[in-house]
């Protein structure tokens, strides 16, 4: 897989697609409800890479991890 640096700094949304390792109704969706902004070039969309960046900060920012618990009792 491509590092994201190699991509163009204006993206497809099969490239997109790719990245995200999410299918084209999902980035559709997104960039319909304004969650991934786009812009159309020529009549087709076209993301701003750092579109992508900041929607990936976004979400991870979201995300809920299981931390393991501090407490040594809870060992014994």
């Amino acid at each position: 897989m491509k590092e994201l640096s190699e991509y163009p700094d204006l993206l497809t949304v099969q490239e997109v697609c790719a990245i995200l390792r999410i299918g084209r109704r999902s980035v559709y969706q997104y960039i319909n409800d304004n969650t991934l902004p786009a812009r159309k070039i020529a009549g087709k969309h076209r993301i701003p890479k750092i579109s992508v960046k900041n929607f990936v900060h976004k979400i991870d920012g979201n995300l809920c991890y299981n931390s393991i618990s501090d407490d040594t009792d809870a060992l014994h």
